[in-house]
């Protein structure tokens, strides 16, 4: 988990605690103060600790290397020229992002980035790189060749609309503005929906009830992150060759506004920090990341909790941290039913005041969070230090007079919220297409990604439900929260915590939910499925009669007049093997080997169907792969026949409104638009958007390829508006 420190400085943490008496041990225990255990840390890291962090952060330099530019512009052009444009243009951003401003080095990248833009036909981005090239001094040898890209980008423009060159950042200012306009604010909860109300009870705790009956798809919550901070891939973080050349987040999504960008400017100081726009770079350096950049790898060594801690700290300047955690250590603040009747905006005290559970966490835990604080201070203190003759711009930021003191206060707040992100983090997730560039990319296959980690002030109010009422998405920063079914007045507004109940089985649920939030899920999909223990859902079937199996480590057939039974580690065995194969054709799908891999699926097929329930989702995942092949060679037909039968597997198990549905229509959409299947393309379209829609919005991407799509079909001959 890239959350946590990594894995060295837990082993050496761990030593450390084993080492200490039970006296100092009691520093850490659920009761003891903030400042005692921050300060018992900040007096025992010494020297032997700096230089273990060191040490482990020696190979995660985010410093300028000259070198890795001429590497990544090579790798860069080999992309190019295998016609994989969006892996060079990620290339050549890398390449950027170690380079230096005005060198012919830097201009090249810049100019052969802008021609893997033309070709994925982001013409107005083309034409802003060909500027930066011409601003770095691009030779004059070269000038032909950029000069006609100009122009051709010019008539691309021209000739799709004038409209195309609005700037991403315009974009997303439209899309937010609708999203405000869509939202009527509650005076009590000014990110929220006047629809919904705060509650506080004993049992629940504060959480969010209808105060009128709410429709399907209504948007509830509509709110902006506190703070965010962007996951790096821990793989590749951990790996000692810093010179990747893998696409991750990171290179796909700008660090401050998390919005997509295939053009990424960096940091002027680092080659870790990526931003989408020139505005964007300056918001980040001005509000956190001129603190931020000087500490290096060190970050990544300490995990996403410890850097989203620092953020937050940073973004709310030392003023305020000061007088909230001054606050909150004199009074012992707790939420009580007072609090029904006073706004809750999305502001820091708000922030401050989510219960962290620390008296359910291990004094071990809160050391290791404690000596990570104490670390990164020690760190950040020598910083700022050897910054003291340049002072950082005016903003959120930590203005240090008397450093021990001063520091210590920043120390103890960032312990807290380090303390509160086990319970309050939310993951802000995105729907992304995988990046593979190979003729499968005919049907877009996309997965869900853990983008960055977040804290949301209201949206944290949500009770967890296995079975929620609610869907969440995400917009750069941005969460929404809409109804998945009618609320009624009075009825809880709930959000599932990542164990949903169709997902995951009812003992793997109660144990995430216990180990990660402290609480025994009592919701009524668990209470049913407490009840209904013995009619649990069967995923194997008889090899003989093909009656269902059930049972533990014996699956015994369920036909009276079948007594065939097998052991379940024979079974998953098969199970396992049959996953294999179907990772191996994943592979020749890749590699454009179409032929095999449609042989090898179809032996999986029809090895599933000896032993698994005909339900079985991994037949979902064959029909998904052999809809790809059969597109990737023009077989339309054939793909949409294998992507219904996919579709029903998924509607029988997530329901006829669930987001899995609406992703598997969508596939569906394209693979009929491509075909020209006009009037059953129509219909899907509908059928995806109307779901899509109701989860993610109207602005969302897939939302808009659906109109798209629609608009395209009816501005044929002799078609009319469904």
């Amino acid at each position: 988990m890239m959350e946590l420190p990594v894995a060295d400085w837990q082993d050496y943490v761990h030593r450390k605690w084993s080492q200490l008496s039970l006296d100092e041990k009691d520093k850490f225990s659920p009761g003891s103060d903030l400042q005692e255990s921050f300060d018992a840390c900040w007096s025992y890291f010494g020297q032997e600790e700096e230089e273990v962090l060191e040490r482990l952060s020696r190979h995660l330099s985010v410093g300028k290397e000259p070198r890795a530019v001429l590497f990544y512009k090579e790798e860069g052009n080999k992309r190019f020229g295998r016609k994989q444009y969006t892996a060079a243009a990620v290339l050549y951003s890398k390449a950027i992002s170690h380079g230096s401003p005005g060198t012919e080095e830097m201009a090249v990248c810049f100019a052969n980035r802008s021609a893997a833009l033309f070709h994925l036909g982001h013409f107005a981005a083309c034409l802003e790189d060909i500027e930066r090239a011409q601003e770095n001094g691009y030779p004059e040898r070269l000038q032909s060749k950029i000069l006609q890209r100009q122009a051709d980008c010019l008539q691309k423009l021209k000739q799709n609309d004038i409209s195309s060159t609005k700037s991403h950042r315009t974009e997303r200012k439209c899309v937010e503005n609708h999203k405000q306009q869509e939202l009527k604010g509650s005076p009590q909860l000014p990110n929220a929906s006047s629809s919904v109300k705060l509650k506080v009870s004993t049992s629940k705790g504060r959480h969010l009830v209808a105060c009128r009956d709410i429709g399907q798809g209504e948007l509830l919550v509509s709110e902006e992150a506190y703070v965010s901070v962007l996951i790096p891939d821990r793989e590749t973080v951990t790996k000692k060759d810093i010179w990747n050349v893998s696409i991750t987040n990171c290179d796909l999504y700008c660090h401050h506004c998390l919005q997509t960008m295939m053009a990424s400017l960096p940091c002027q100081h680092c080659s870790f920090a990526r931003y989408c726009t020139s505005e964007c770079m300056d918001q980040a350096w001005k509000c956190y990341h001129h603190v931020e950049c000087s500490l290096g790898g060190r970050l990544l060594v300490l995990g996403v909790f410890c850097h989203t801690a620092l953020r937050t700290v940073l973004l709310t300047g030392y003023q305020q941290v000061s007088t909230v955690l001054s606050h909150y250590t004199s009074e012992k603040y707790q939420p009580c039913a007072e609090d029904e009747k006073h706004p809750y905006p999305s502001d820091y005290k708000s922030l401050f005041s989510l219960l962290s559970h620390s008296e359910h966490q291990t004094g071990e835990h809160r050391f290791l969070c404690a000596l990570t604080s104490a670390a990164l201070c020690k760190q950040l203190n020598m910083s700022l230090l050897r910054s003291m003759g340049t002072p950082p711009p005016p903003g959120g930021s930590v203005s240090l007079q008397d450093e021990s003191h001063e520091m210590k206060i920043v120390g103890s707040a960032i312990l807290h919220h380090m303390l509160q992100l086990q319970c309050n983090a939310q993951a802000i997730t995105v729907m992304h297409e995988e990046y593979k560039e190979s003729a499968t990319s005919l049907v877009e296959s996309s997965k869900s990604s853990r983008l960055a980690t977040a804290l949301f002030p209201v949206l944290s109010l949500l009770n967890h439900s296995c079975d929620p009422n609610t869907t969440v998405s995400f917009q750069g920063r941005h969460a929404m929260v809409r109804a998945s079914t009618a609320i009624r007045e009075g009825e809880e507004v709930l959000h599932c915590y990542g164990p949903h109940k169709l997902r995951i089985n009812l003992e793997r649920r109660q144990k995430l939910l216990k180990d990660q939030y402290f609480f025994v899920c009592q919701c009524e999909a668990c209470s049913q499925e407490q009840m209904l223990r013995d009619d649990t859902r069967c995923n194997f079937c008889c090899p003989k009669c093909h009656s269902s199996l059930k049972g533990d480590d014996v699956l015994h057939c369920v036909s009276d007049s079948c007594a065939h039974w097998l052991r379940r580690d024979d079974v998953l065995l098969r199970l396992q093997n049959l996953q294999c194969a179907m990772d191996k054709a994943q592979e020749q799908l890749q590699n454009d080997h179409i032929d095999e891999a449609i042989r090898r699926l179809m032996s999986c097929l029809s090895e599933g169907k000896e032993f698994l329930s005909h339900s079985h989702m991994l037949f979902g995942e064959i029909f998904d792969q052999l809809a790809q092949a059969e597109a990737s060679k023009g077989n339309w037909a054939a793909a949409a026949g294998h992507l219904k039968k996919s579709i029903e597997l998924v509607r029988q198990r997530y329901g006829p409104s669930s987001i899995e549905l609406g992703h598997e229509l969508f596939k569906l959409a394209q693979i009929l638009f491509n075909g020209r299947e006009v009037a059953d393309a129509l219909g899907i379209i509908m059928r995806a958007r109307d779901i899509l829609s109701m989860h993610y919005g109207p602005d969302n991407s897939m939302v808009q390829e659906l109109e798209e799509m629609r608009t395209c079909l009816l501005e044929l001959p002799g078609m009319t508006a469904v």
